[in-house]
């Protein structure tokens, strides 16, 4: 700082020091302060877009993978489709099975009484042991009312039931663990005889 004396007035000059930074000065007037302000306002946007830009190139490498919720909510709506078809069709295979069960449970219906139209009560019993057997319904229901007028509880102080089984043969059917008086019982097992060619054991025959 120097004194210098010019015209009887004394002048102050200050000179920087040497770590003095010097920063240009806002201009006179209203157009020029408006002129700094804007100038500023940049420089700081400037500032402040070269850090987003590094951070942003920093952040990049450890990126976590996205899902995209469109993906998601597509693969909901499509399960739920899934499931809806995979209802119906389930729905639909229970019904033709009912369906089915009905339609067997009618035709065995209509079976059974043209079984007993034909052979009696026994009907039903004769028929599907003539199935089973590779049998002529109408012999097994032929031998079995001469045998025993169609009473299973026929009994001639020897022979027992329906066909009249003696308890020794009875034994060495495939139904000779079951008692001689069920008449479903002595049918099968009067097949089963006939299938191995002995219906000549029979009188009645």
């Amino acid at each position: 700082m120097n004194c210098n004396t010019s015209g009887g007035q004394t002048v102050l000059t200050v000179r920087p020091s040497a770590g003095y930074v010097s920063y240009p000065k806002a201009p006179a007037g209203r157009k020029g302060r408006m002129r700094y302000v804007l100038l500023v306002v940049a420089l700081g946007l400037l500032v402040v877009g070269a850090y987003g830009s590094y951070a942003y190139t920093a952040d990049a490498a450890h990126v976590e993978p996205q899902i995209d919720p469109r993906m998601l909510f597509g693969t909901e709506r499509a399960s739920v489709a899934e499931l809806k078809t995979s209802g119906i069709e389930a729905e639909i295979a229970r019904g033709r099975a009912v369906f089915a069960a009905k339609a067997r449970q009618f035709q065995q219906a209509q079976q059974d009484q043209e079984a007993i139209a034909s052979y009696g009560k026994w009907g039903p019993d004769l028929v599907a042991a003539a199935q089973r057997y590779g049998q002529d319904p109408a012999v097994l229901y032929r031998v079995m009312i001469c045998e025993s007028k169609g009473d299973p509880l026929a009994d001639n102080g020897v022979c027992k039931g329906l066909f009249q089984f003696n308890p020794a043969t009875w034994s060495g059917t495939p139904y000779g663990g079951q008692s001689i008086f069920d008449g479903h019982a002595q049918i099968m097992a009067a097949a089963w005889m006939f299938s191995q060619g002995r219906q000549g054991e029979w009188t009645c025959y």
